[in-house]
């Protein structure tokens, strides 16, 4: 794919103007959106955020906020592919989030494809590659992490993989504040599993990225994925702009 050009990529640059949102995934949906009883997210404009998207959990615990692909859309296989969001939360107390390469569209398990409590992880997606944040953790920051086929990538936070640590020190959301996000994956061949690189940029400007040779098997079917849940009892107001994302055309 050496050499490619703008011919051997598809790219999707959203325009919440003519994109189609639906909490029934279908044919000419854009977005296939999901709450547990909060707001599932919807076109919207604000001052000082512009056009975008917005939706909330509710009071609850468990209440969870999804916005994905409308379809298994990605597999390592065809090379490259990479997806990007700009996350705001107005509050970051009590909340967890996962943004990232997903099994399954609006996450079937009814919670997040992946937790973290204290330094334990817990998978609930059987593939899941890309960012996990949760207050539940010991450290309030950004994750990188993926599971395959029922297998995590490490047991608990503290765990090395690759030589480094799946912990983005430093690097978190800040309330009523854009967070850059991108997961990219790159295809390594027949019998191994994808690279990855976890991309974040801050409000400030600060930017962390790290690169890991991940298990993720390169003919597994994934989503464009995004999902909030609420860790307390006082609903989350969700904002998101930008849910772009390419793939590269195999073979070219």
């Amino acid at each position: 794919m050496a050499n490619m050009g703008s011919q051997g990529m598809i790219k999707h640059i959203d325009d919440p103007g003519i994109t189609v949102l639906s909490d029934t995934a279908g044919t000419g949906i854009t977005w296939a959106t999901s709450n547990d009883s909060g707001t599932s997210p919807v076109r919207a404009v604000a001052a000082g955020k512009g056009i975008h998207y917005a939706g909330a959990t509710s009071a609850s615990a468990t209440s969870m906020t999804e916005l994905c692909s409308n379809d298994l859309i990605f597999t390592g296989q065809e090379g490259h592919s990479s997806m990007e969001v700009l996350l705001q939360l107005d509050v970051v107390t009590n909340v967890a989030f996962n943004f990232g390469f997903n099994d399954d569209v609006n996450d079937t398990s009814n919670t997040l494809p992946v937790e973290l409590s204290g330094t334990t992880w817990t998978s609930n997606a059987a593939t899941f590659l890309g960012f996990a944040f949760d207050t539940d953790a010991d450290n309030d920051e950004l994750h990188c992490f993926w599971v395959d086929d029922d297998v995590d990538c490490a047991a608990t936070s503290a765990t090395l993989v690759n030589g480094k640590s799946l912990r983005m020190t430093g690097m978190a959301p800040t309330a009523a504040k854009w967070l850059y996000m991108k997961v990219e994956m790159q295809d390594r061949g027949s019998g191994n599993g994808v690279r990855a690189t976890f991309l974040a940029v801050d409000h400030n400007g600060r930017s962390v990225e790290k690169v890991f040779n991940t298990t993720v098997d390169r003919d597994c079917p994934l989503c464009y994925y995004l999902g909030v849940e609420c860790r307390g009892t006082a609903a989350k107001n969700i904002y998101i702009k930008c849910p772009n994302w390419e793939q590269a055309i195999a073979n070219m």
